[in-house]
């Protein structure tokens, strides 16, 4: 358990959060003399304790934050005002996930205690919990799917058997909350707890491809997820069609991979034809697989080190930067060259103050 609860990062009192950062697109190497920001927005959550996380919509508009109140609370991007309080959890609520798309009303947080509560807006600003599932253990991570599968949600349980449990929306099912109909399933996936989980997208890998085979490409890519565990190991999972069971299809490995798993995260796909996986560790392991088709074997693309705990992988929507939390409060950011290599881009250093 330790090892799951260290993964965490609190910001202690924290009033200030800084919104996403904007690369601009000219100068050395076509990325511009230093990394800008857009300018930081204040989030007054001093009152409120430990803010235990903190999740961007889709679109950029609202903030999600969880503190040690065990309340969820909505806030306007723009202006760092308050919008709602949701309060439903009775421990510490430890994870937060906006469901994308056209699902991007809806909000899943999860706590220590093992309750999760799926959250909707039913009205512009006015919010109402339509759902509750309670996992044995504490919920690690809470995780939306890409909206184009429906609407599932991926529990990380902290649990000795390291359940991942999916939660389900039957669609075609009521528009109202009292006409939801969702369906639970799970299975077994690090003995130990599953520290953390990303689901894999849902571009088909033929998007940019030309050629005969086009016609015959799917117009999804199947539904993946990869998670890492207590147990050491990073998996890849599949499902069939109607998303029944789930089904480990390959454990990523690699010399210097050592430490135990913090994170892992699935990076986004603009249509190319190969995937990629990025995990990090305790001892400040940064590894990269990369899968050159469905169905054929990952293998690693590079495998580097960081100074310190290495707790939280984030990539660019592009999927060309990939930024590394280190420890309880560092950052870097690296940018993918030539020939499969990652190069430092930044420490955001410039940004502090």
């Amino acid at each position: 358990q330790s090892a799951l609860k260290s993964r965490r990062t609190f910001l202690r009192g924290a009033t200030y959060i800084s919104r996403p950062v904007r690369l601009p697109l000219s100068g050395p190497r076509g990325w511009g003399p230093a990394v800008a920001a857009m300018p930081p927005v204040a989030y007054d959550t001093a009152a409120y304790g430990d803010v235990l996380d903190a999740k961007y919509d889709g679109p950029g508009r609202r903030l999600a934050t969880s503190s040690a109140d065990c309340v969820v609370r909505i806030w306007n991007a723009e202006k760092g005002s308050l919008i709602r309080e949701l309060k439903r959890h009775r421990a510490n609520v430890m994870t937060l996930s906006w469901a994308t798309g056209r699902f991007n009303g809806t909000l899943a947080s999860g706590s220590n205690d093992g309750q999760v509560a799926i959250w909707r807006e039913v009205r512009p600003d006015e919010w109402q919990m339509v759902h509750e599932v309670n996992v044995t253990g504490s919920a690690n991570v809470v995780g939306w799917c890409p909206s184009d599968y429906g609407l599932i949600l991926a529990i990380a349980g902290g649990d000795e058997v390291g359940v991942v449990t999916m939660v389900s929306r039957r669609e075609g099912a009521g528009a109202g909350a009292a006409g939801d109909q969702w369906q639970v399933r799970s299975f077994v996936a690090h003995p130990g707890g599953v520290a953390s989980m990303s689901w894999g997208p849902s571009t088909s890998p033929a998007t940019l491809a030309t050629g005969p085979a086009v016609g015959r490409a799917a117009a999804l890519a199947p539904c993946r997820l990869v998670t890492c565990g207590v147990d050491g190991e990073v998996c890849v999972w599949h499902t069939d069609d109607k998303q029944e069971s789930w089904n480990k299809q390959h454990t990523l490995s690699a010399d210097g991979f050592t430490g135990a798993p913090r994170d892992v995260a699935w990076r986004p796909n603009v249509g190319l034809p190969s995937s990629m996986v990025a995990a990090c560790t305790s001892d400040g392991s940064v590894a990269i697989w990369v899968q050159d088709m469905d169905g054929q074997p990952w293998r690693l693309r590079t495998c580097w080190r960081v100074d310190g705990d290495a707790r939280r992988l984030v990539w660019s929507k592009a999927g060309m930067l990939l930024t590394v939390s280190i420890g309880d409060s560092g950052l870097a950011m690296y940018r993918e060259g030539c020939g499969g290599s990652w190069t430092f881009v930044s420490d955001f250093a410039e940004l502090d103050g």
